[in-house]
């Protein structure tokens, strides 16, 4: 597709003024979004093998980051998932990349059957974040082990669903791409041409869009609903390929989506459904910040990115490299969890896995000696001054009067957070005091910034964690 598509808030939208578009449809476009919402909705499957399951969603926003959860049905289950695509080994002419999809053979019933997993083996949460251009996503919030992240321009699976322009998709599709009529990057092929007319059917304002010589999309729109759009439907080659229908619910001053059905063809059925039970927009309560942390991502949860694998720290990704440094080196051991889902999957306990980290951190030391002559990890302490981080910590625990397990807990916190911090301090020393030199306060504020990030959201935000939740601790991450 020769169109760009880039974040607008929530809502994904060519670059660029919507001039040639005609006014009702730049309307929903360029419509004033909530600084910050929570939606609680449902996707309900109808027919086929997945018949009667409800998945369960929330839909946070702050500021240009979204962030959706799927919880699965109520035993947190998913749509039907396979072990692997069809074994073409045994095959006599197995196809090549590349070929057509109408040339593939076919994957019967018994395919079906023999390769489908347990639900229970998928089970769990899903969660999907935008935030600063890239689209984060964690298939087991769980058990954060690993994760993929990409620029949001080059995703095309996972995005969270743009519940406010809903309206405007006439089918549903899993994975979207980014663009703002949820349509498969195929299906768009030749859209920045399209050729929009505006109409009546049915007695309700229409805007259509055509496209490619036999592609057609028209929307219906309701004045008595906000002018939002209450029905949009996909043609191809004159035959109506699937369609939708909006409903709408007035929340104060907006009319946000109340039910959304979905219908393949000219069918009567819809094969998808989505139903809206609870929508507040900028509320005092609401996420002001949502960060890949906040999703569930661990110090030490592995994402695979377009430049390889990397880690994230509690406050950014890095190489695996740099991450076994962090760890080996400077003693910044990953979050408990990751350590204890590490030594299940070795075979060891984890205090035998603990004793593993603590032998290779004591050859990596000595080789780091022997090649460089210095011991980085030392951290020179004054006598006369307490660290500040410290006495936060003491304030808290003075403050909070945790039983003994939970005090044990704050004071690994500290020590983890502090050592994550100086690693840090380390490493940008030379370039922080280049920043100083050169005046330049953007560099600065940079790496200024994320000591502070640190002590927000790795060293303050665990440490609210061990609170009970009436005295305030955030929810963990579903």
């Amino acid at each position: 597709m020769k169109a760009a598509w880039v974040l607008l808030g929530v809502i994904l939208g060519p670059t660029g003024p919507y001039d040639r578009y005609p006014t009702r449809l730049r309307n929903i476009l360029d419509s004033q979004r909530a600084t910050t919402s929570q939606v609680e909705w449902t996707s309900s499957w109808i027919g086929g093998r997945d018949d009667g399951l409800v998945e369960r969603y929330v839909t946070r926003k702050a500021g240009d980051a979204a962030w959706e959860s799927n919880l699965g049905d109520e035993n947190g289950y998913h749509p039907t998932g396979y072990s692997a695509d069809r074994d073409y080994r045994s095959e006599k002419n197995p196809p090549q990349h590349g070929t057509p999809e109408e040339e593939l053979p076919v994957i019967d019933e018994q395919w079906l059957r023999k390769h489908e997993l347990p639900k229970e083996q998928l089970a769990g949460t899903r969660n999907s974040l935008i935030s600063d251009g890239q689209a984060w996503y964690l298939p087991y919030a769980e058990r954060p082990q690993s994760g993929d992240t990409q620029p949001v321009e080059e995703t095309r699976a996972y995005l969270p669903v743009d519940l406010p322009s809903i309206g405007l998709a006439p089918g549903w599709v899993s994975d979207l791409g980014a663009n703002p009529f949820h349509l498969p990057e195929r299906e768009l092929e030749g859209f920045e041409s399209a050729t929009f007319r505006e109409g009546v059917e049915n007695g309700l304002p229409t805007v259509s869009a055509e496209w490619g010589g036999s592609s057609r999309l028209t929307w219906r729109f309701d004045d008595r609903q906000g002018g939002k759009p209450v029905w949009a439907g996909l043609e191809r080659n004159g035959e109506l390929a699937g369609y939708s229908e909006t409903e709408y619910e007035r929340i104060g001053e907006r009319w946000f989506p109340k039910s959304v059905r979905f219908y393949q063809g000219d069918s009567t059925t819809p094969y998808k459904m989505i139903d809206v039970q609870r929508a507040t927009f900028d509320e005092p309560w609401h996420m002001q910040e949502i960060t890949p942390t906040d999703i569930g991502a661990l110090n030490g949860t592995q994402f695979g990115t377009p430049e390889g694998v990397k880690a994230w720290t509690g406050v950014e990704l890095i190489p695996v490299q740099e991450y076994f440094d962090l760890v080996n080196l400077d003693g910044v051991l990953p979050d408990p969890k990751i350590l204890e889902m590490t030594a299940k999957m070795l075979g060891q306990t984890l205090e035998e896995h603990l004793q593993f980290l603590q032998r290779r951190s004591v050859q990596e030391r000595e080789a780091y000696r022997k090649k460089y002559g210095e011991e980085p990890w030392l951290v020179k302490k004054s006598a006369k001054e307490k660290d500040e981080w410290d006495v936060y910590v003491d304030k808290f625990l003075t403050e909070h009067k945790l039983p003994e397990p939970g005090v044990k807990r704050a004071n690994e916190i500290r020590d983890q957070s502090k050592k994550l911090r100086d690693a840090y301090r380390r490493k940008n020393a030379a370039a922080l005091r280049k920043a100083k030199e050169e005046n330049d306060p953007r560099k600065v504020a940079e790496y200024e910034g994320i000591e502070k990030r640190i002590f927000d959201r790795v060293l303050v935000r665990d440490l609210k964690r061990l609170l009970p939740a009436e005295k305030g601790a955030p929810k963990k991450a579903p």
